[in-house]
């Protein structure tokens, strides 16, 4: 193991303290095991072989149209950021080398603490509503070697401030891609925020998204996972100010032999929160799901409102779904629930589309299709909601192309 996170480490000493504290906080425990609790259904072991043998460099991707038109694009190519002016629509955009400590324990932060070369930092100031979306781009080619590439995002939004943030994933080639994300939402503050994970497919993804919120703020998040070999999605929230709502939902489209892990801990840690939590996802060939959701409710945090809800569907005897959904409840006056389905398509209504026509492979598609597409209704914006349906539909497209 240590000759691994030699590899990983390897150049990233830039005497930084907290780089430097998570550097030896990663090399005290090493790379998770799944010995522990968190990781006990996503190996690393294919990540220690891909460190060893190194990476496959691939061609830069081009800078894609943004998902909304008209938003303010922030590119980062291999983990540095080409930021715009630093004051653009009354917001604050900068590429900072400084990265800040995280209140929350995590291997995966820690590596894109110890290796990230900057972070985007993104400022909407008090009463400020952003019309405009931000749309922040991470490419990557490989060209950093095993080691691979890290970024930081830090967002933060001031008292009664709204915006929409967009964070895409794009690759080509064989590498590792870290990505810190902290959100932080003042009082009252909203932020629509929509992550679209589509590395390369031989790509490793290793995300982390904190977030705090503040008295009666609004955190909606949809992750829209698609690509890489392995790609494992944290988020720690936190809600601390009465009021506060967060939403969390979550498509996930595997095939081959990747791996998706979903892993999310969310605090209530005042009293009258909710949150709000739904993933959906399809698994074809050999691939594997992972779902862990954690509810916490304090002592002290009455009225709480939590649910948590997974559902996947596997379309073939080798796909696999792991998912434990947990509740830790320490208050008396709250309403919380947490579930999980897993199924195959339904025969009854496969034969109802055959029955009039309808092509296997077409019926088949489109029972897969309806199966994700609710999730997307969670998305108010129609011309968003239908860019990332188009991707899913063309990613499911190449997964009946591939191994149909």
């Amino acid at each position: 193991m240590s000759d691994v996170l030699d590899i990983l480490l390897a150049g990233h000493d830039r005497g930084d303290a907290v780089r430097k504290a998570a550097a030896e906080r990663l090399r005290g425990r090493g790379l998770p095991t799944t010995r522990q609790e968190d990781w006990k259904f996503t190996s690393l072991r294919p990540l220690e072989k891909f460190l060893q043998s190194g990476g496959r460099e691939g061609a830069m991707p081009a800078v894609p149209a943004p998902l909304v038109d008209g938003a303010l694009q922030i590119v980062v190519r291999n983990g540095r950021a080409e930021a715009p002016a630093a004051h653009v629509n009354g917001i604050t955009v900068d590429a900072r080398p400084e990265l800040a400590e995280e209140p929350h324990d995590s291997a995966v932060q820690d590596i894109v603490t110890a290796l990230a070369k900057g972070v985007v930092v993104i400022e909407i100031p008090r009463g400020k509503t952003l019309t405009q979306a931000i749309e922040v781009v991470f490419l990557s080619d490989g060209a950093a070697g095993a080691a691979g590439h890290h970024a930081g995002l830090r967002v933060l939004l001031g008292e009664n401030a709204e915006a929409t943030l967009i964070e895409r994933h794009l690759g080509d080639g064989d590498y590792l891609a870290g990505h810190g994300a902290a959100v932080r939402l003042g009082r009252n503050a909203r932020l629509r925020h929509i992550k679209v994970q589509d590395e390369a497919r031989g790509a490793f993804h290793l995300a982390d998204t904190s977030a705090e919120l503040g008295r009666d703020s609004r955190y909606e998040r949809f992750v829209l996972s698609l690509g890489g070999r392995l790609a494992r999605d944290e988020v720690h929230a936190i809600l601390m100010g009465e009021g506060a709502e967060l939403r969390l939902l979550g498509a996930y489209a595997g095939r081959g032999e990747q791996l998706l892990d979903h892993t999310t801990r969310i605090d209530h840690a005042v009293p009258r929160t909710s949150s709000h939590e739904v993933y959906k996802g399809v698994l074809g060939d050999s691939a594997r799901g992972v779902f862990q959701g954690g509810i916490l409710v304090r002592k002290d945090a009455q009225k709480t409102d939590g649910h948590q809800l997974n559902k996947a569907l596997l379309l073939g005897p080798k796909a696999e779904i792991d998912s434990k959904p947990a509740l830790e409840i320490f208050a008396d006056d709250v309403k919380c629930s947490h579930g999980a389905t897993v199924g195959e398509l339904d025969a009854d209504q496969l034969f109802y589309l055959r029955a009039r026509g309808v092509p296997e492979a077409e019926a088949r598609a489109l029972l897969v299709q309806a199966f994700l597409e609710e999730i997307f209704d969670g998305i108010a914006d129609e011309t968003l909601r239908g860019r990332l349906l188009e991707r899913l539909h063309a990613a499911l497209g190449e997964g009946d192309a591939n191994h149909g």
